[in-house]
């Protein structure tokens, strides 16, 4: 028959029999993250550039972490509300946002005033992809090229408007009647799909878009794109001029991007899992040749290069917004 240990060594090993459990429960989860879907925020609607790019990678990476990738699309206020809400999420890692330019442009101010910080507010974990703008007006419109356009434009001011459904959209449309001296009304819609319905009825005249969005109704010839916003011409549309080539002075090279953030607090663990498999994604042949033919192309980073990245933007837009006069909406 056995002796009964003492009392206080039983209360020892009780002790470290429950620390280590603890311990190997912690690590457990850790290693576990994800362990439910993972939702993704889109600050525009079905059909946009950031719905395409994020349904793309969404089905490879819910295969590479195990979980389902939800697209939560948020469109409205220049973005705002979208990235508000991921700003207040619970920092666990299973909220984050795919945000554009807006998140840094907005504070910088085109808007009056919005309730987050981007730097206080998020932690980055990667970037995603970019894409150029087009200016784009229905194939049943009589201008052929971006000169007939101006001609047209200039001798019928306060005629002709201009939609935009992004950020960008509402920048380049503002440089180009600044810089070329046209009076247009520009008439804003929360995201660009609902504009291209638009100017394909003829109730708009012109727009700005991003390419991924346009790509479609470009290549079945029912819009007619006039200028690229890029420095140079798009590999996918060779035949369009660039801003270089317009003659056009002072309108900024600005291009279309997306990154990836979480809120403020969020695991580290969970921050270098999404980036490395995100990365991973973004790598594939495969993906990147279906972002390419949206004329989207990836660019993953480090979580320390989308901050870099990030800071570099602010403070470009503060000067474009500077320099171009713009006033906060």
């Amino acid at each position: 028959m056995s002796r009964a240990q003492p009392p206080s060594v039983r209360s020892t090993f009780r002790c470290l029999a429950v620390t280590l459990l603890l311990g190997l429960a912690a690590l457990g989860s850790q290693a576990q993250y994800p362990n439910r879907p993972v939702r993704i925020v889109a600050p525009f609607g079905p059909g946009s550039a950031s719905d395409s790019l994020l349904r793309i990678v969404a089905e490879p990476l819910a295969a590479a972490i195990g979980q389902s990738v939800v697209v939560d699309n948020r469109p409205g206020a220049l973005t705002a509300l979208a990235t508000e809400y991921v700003a207040k999420a619970a920092p666990d890692g299973y909220t984050v946002l795919a945000a554009t330019n807006s998140i840094v442009a907005n504070p910088a101010g085109i808007l009056r005033s919005v309730n987050y910080d981007p730097f206080k507010d998020f932690v980055p974990i990667t970037r995603l992809a970019g894409t150029t703008y087009v200016l784009v007006v229905a194939a049943d419109q009589p201008w052929k090229t971006l000169s007939e356009l101006l001609t047209h434009a200039r001798a019928n001011p306060g005629q002709l408007n201009y939609a935009s459904g992004n950020l960008g959209g509402m920048l380049y449309g503002g440089m180009l009647a600044k810089t070329a001296g046209l009076e247009m009304v520009h008439v804003p819609f929360k995201s660009t799909p609902p504009a291209l319905l638009e100017l394909l009825a003829g109730r708009v005249h012109m727009m700005f878009t991003d390419l991924a969005t346009a790509v479609g109704q470009i290549k079945a010839g029912k819009v007619r794109p006039l200028l690229a916003s890029s420095a140079q011409r798009s590999p996918l549309f060779p035949e369009v001029p660039s801003i270089a080539e317009s003659g056009l002075k002072g309108i900024a090279d600005m291009p279309a991007w997306w990154a990836l953030y979480g809120p403020a607090g969020m695991p580290k663990e969970a921050v270098e899992r999404l980036n490395r498999e995100i990365t991973a994604v973004l790598q594939r042949a495969e993906v990147r040749a279906r972002l390419l033919a949206l004329g989207i192309e990836a660019t993953p980073s480090t979580s320390d290069a989308l901050a870099a990245f990030t800071l570099e933007q602010s403070r470009a837009y503060v000067r474009l917004i500077k320099e171009f006069g713009i006033q906060p909406e």
